[in-house]
């Protein structure tokens, strides 16, 4: 008779398996760490030499916050927190320092955790809660953090639970 214990466990994963890719808007804990400890904004690591567009393009979520016309109600204050990434802004270098700093608070966002959320579902690639066209915001979705975010800038993402 075959049990548990005359039965041995696998001690390794086959050859053929590989783990499924971890998707871009995903945040690993110490990034997430990073981001709380943040008090303004710190523009892109050494070594990074993306332009804004290309930083907008690689991030789904910022992409996909960007394509939507939802978010004009916040664009402004969100553009005295991180800076400006649009073309309004004359230098390259800052635009790009913008653009990196608006992926990385949006998605620390996306990565909230959903059960302390309203209308908003985690690590999906977007931001949720906008309503009305943009004119309302769900209470406590992840476009409400954001607008908090855009008044009350880095501290207000030191306690949320992701």
């Amino acid at each position: 008779m075959i049990t548990w214990k005359n039965c041995p466990l696998p001690t390794r994963a086959p050859r053929n398996l590989k783990p499924f890719p971890v998707p871009h808007h995903y945040m690993h804990w110490a990034e997430q760490q990073q981001v709380r400890q943040m008090k303004g904004p710190s523009g892109r690591p050494a070594g990074d030499h993306r332009s804004a567009e290309a930083i907008i393009e690689h991030s789904s979520v910022t992409k996909n916050f960007l394509k939507g016309c939802e978010f004009y109600q916040v664009v402004d204050d969100l553009k005295r927190q991180v800076g400006d990434w649009t073309q309004a802004n004359p230098d390259p270098q800052d635009r790009a320092d913008a653009a990196y700093d608006l992926d990385k608070v949006l998605r620390f966002l996306d990565n909230v955790d959903d059960r302390t959320l309203n209308g908003s579902d985690s690590r999906n690639g977007h931001i949720e809660g906008f309503s009305n066209c943009g004119y309302g915001v769900v209470k406590h979705s992840e476009a409400d953090l954001l607008r908090q975010f855009s008044w009350y800038g880095y501290e207000v993402l030191r306690t949320l639970r992701t």
